[in-house]
């Protein structure tokens, strides 16, 4: 790439950045790694066949494959990330990757990409006169934007086909993409012919689009099947939940628990205007319904209301506002790390127990290590064009401290290419200069991101060489020594305004030219600052070191420390705190660990100096 192309590239990111525009910040999904956890083994087909009423809302599972109850395997995406304004609570999303989350093909191919397909179904016996009806609700794009629009050079479609009798695969219903992002629409179809009323009868929807990418997706919510239905019957007895929770937290969508701890008031962390919205199918009448929001920090925590109300839904009512504040529930200020569920319930008081699951909506929040403002799942890319003359485009965004810390380093979401050769970044951090980043970066670390990542991995952690001081406010972010990697944009979240900037780093004369952003980004770009509680791991002498032990190693989880130490801290292969000891316990010989599920950990103990840290390795087995 020459260099006026590059400059180009670079100053189209700080345009987009200063006014946020979705399709000039950010691509669709090439691969999404994080599938691989979601895959499951293909399987026979079901040999009992499946009787009506045939019922899939999506709400279960809450990310993953359709079920296998309902469907065959194929390549949508159960999940509640990428529709917009669905009808319940999760949608099965064909967005062009399969099972494991990689591409079909090349970006120039355009075919058949994911599939959706009933498992066999028991229509014998049934004639027209059983009013036999399908019913679908459907979206053309997505939380990523539109589709391509349907071309005889790249078709982009979705597709309904049933099954006959002679097991040949009928088209019934065709949907071009006219290059527009849909609201969702409902569709009916009658099965009144002797051709599909036999006693193994499926349907599927295909889509067909680019083989690459998740830009051509299709969302499908809400299908009924049953007998004595007619082309109007667009009425049930169901209210449901519908659009994702927002943050726990009023500033992020994560932060160090320490961090939350240490705010004048911790109460005002917790964000005032937790929102979610449900939908009413009743096409008659108004119905009245209670709602009730809980938080509680798992496993055993004792539930909190926050959100007690009553409200009326009109008939057909989309999209109706439920919001309650957090901040009359305060977290308890203990010191060990916490996850926080926090949901609402509809009490709807439904008949149908199939549809009782989309009444309750719930989000998990993670006071750890670490600070963050996307919410872990990545619907999108961006990128970093690399500087002219190296390392010089920083993206960067703000963290207001509750007090002084240390800066491990920063855990990213990279999307690397195979195909690539090098793929470098440095890491910077930066004190605060009247609202911007200061002339020069107070640490700077260079990292060669791997071009694939383990099965199941979807962050990196690039850690300084030492951990870093940080206090008040300071700015943290990277900057590509490489052209034009791509990281995971969460598109359901976003960063406060001007809190997302981007531009050159100083020099000793110079503060550098910072861009930003003047409107809330439309993603949140998912880096996310460890912290270390103001703990400086220093070396520690070999002598120190030995003189502590763990046994036995491997243990079923209580675990004998052999030495004096001052307290214990329990980190997971990711580095993130999953047990502290309690202050009672501290400097205790055992170490009760059972709770924690079998792998590799890495315990911390803090010496009676309280300042010097050994680390060692565990390895926990259940079997």
């Amino acid at each position: 790439m020459n260099y006026l192309l590059r400059v180009f590239c670079f100053l189209l990111l700080l345009t987009a950045l200063a006014v946020p525009s979705r399709a000039q910040t950010v691509r669709p999904l090439e691969a999404d790694p994080a599938r691989t956890t979601n895959v499951r083994p293909r399987v026979a087909q079901r040999p009992a066949l499946v009787s009506l009423p045939f019922f899939d809302d999506f709400t279960l599972p809450v990310e993953g494959a359709p079920s296998l109850t309902r469907w065959l395997p194929g390549g949508a995406l159960v999940n509640n990330r990428f529709p917009v304004a669905p009808p319940s609570r999760g949608v099965a999303t064909l967005d062009g990757l399969s099972a494991n989350g990689q591409p079909y093909g090349p970006s120039t191919a355009y075919n058949d990409t994911d599939t959706l397909t009933s498992q066999p179904i028991d229509l014998a016996g049934l004639t027209a006169a059983d009013n036999v009806y399908l019913s679908f609700y459907w979206q053309a794009g997505s939380i990523v934007g539109a589709p391509q629009a349907n071309s005889g050079a790249r078709p982009v479609y979705l597709q309904l086909e049933f099954l006959d009798r002679n097991q040949a695969w009928q088209v019934v219903w065709q949907q071009l993409s006219t290059g527009v992002r849909t609201t969702f629409q409902e569709q009916f179809f009658a099965i009144n012919t002797p051709a599909y009323l036999h006693g193994s009868f499926q349907f599927r929807f295909r889509a067909v689009g680019n083989l690459a990418t998740t830009r051509d997706a299709w969302s499908i919510d809400y299908v009924r099947l049953d007998r004595n239905r007619s082309a109007t019957d667009n009425s049930i007895q169901d209210i449901a939940t519908s659009v994702p929770l927002n943050s726990l937290l009023k500033r992020y969508a994560a932060m160090p628990v320490w961090q939350y701890n240490a705010a004048a008031n911790p109460t005002d962390e917790l964000n005032d205007q937790v929102t979610t919205t449900a939908n009413n199918f009743d096409a008659i009448v108004p119905t009245p319904v209670p709602y009730i929001g809980t938080v509680q920090v798992l496993p055993n925590g004792a539930q909190a209301v926050f959100l007690n109300e009553t409200r009326s839904l009109d008939a057909s009512a989309r999209q109706f506002p439920i919001t309650g504040s957090l901040r009359s529930t305060p977290l308890p200020l203990t010191a060990e790390s916490k996850r926080v569920r926090y949901e609402v319930v509809l009490n709807t008081s439904e008949a149908t127990p199939r549809t009782l699951p989309n009444d309750t909506i719930y989000r998990v929040t993670e006071l750890n290590n670490y600070y963050a403002y996307d919410d872990g799942s990545a619907e999108a890319t961006f990128n970093v064009p690399r500087g002219s003359t190296g390392p010089a485009g920083y993206f960067v965004y703000r963290i207001d401290l509750n007090k002084s810390d240390q800066l491990q380093g920063l855990r990213l979401y990279p999307l690397p290419s195979p195909t690539a050769t090098s793929q470098g970044i440095v890491i910077a951090v930066w004190n605060d200069n009247q609202g911007k980043p200061d002339r020069e970066a107070i640490a700077t670390r260079a990292y060669a991101v791997p071009t694939t990542l383990p099965a199941g991995q979807q962050y990196v952690d690039v850690n300084f060489a030492a951990p870093v001081p940080v206090s008040g406010t300071f700015y943290v972010g990277f900057a590509p020594t490489s052209d034009f990697l791509n990281f995971g944009a969460d598109l359901n979240s976003s960063v406060p305004t001007g809190y997302l900037l981007s531009g050159f780093n100083g020099t000793s004369t110079s503060q550098g030219t910072w861009n930003v952003a003047t409107a809330i980004p439309a993603y949140a770009p998912m880096m996310r600052p460890l912290l270390t509680n103001g703990i400086t791991t220093a070396t520690t002498p070999a002598g120190v070191a030995a003189a502590l032990t763990l046994y036995p190693n491997p243990s079923a989880g209580r675990v004998r420390v052999e030495g004096r130490y001052q307290s214990a801290t329990v980190l997971d292969a990711l580095g993130r705190v999953v047990w502290q000891q309690p202050v009672a316990q501290a400097g205790q010989a055992t170490l009760d660990l059972q709770a924690l599920p079998a792998g590799l950990y890495l315990i911390r103990l803090t010496l009676p100096d309280g300042s010097t840290i050994v680390t060692k390795r565990l390895v926990i087995s259940k079997s």
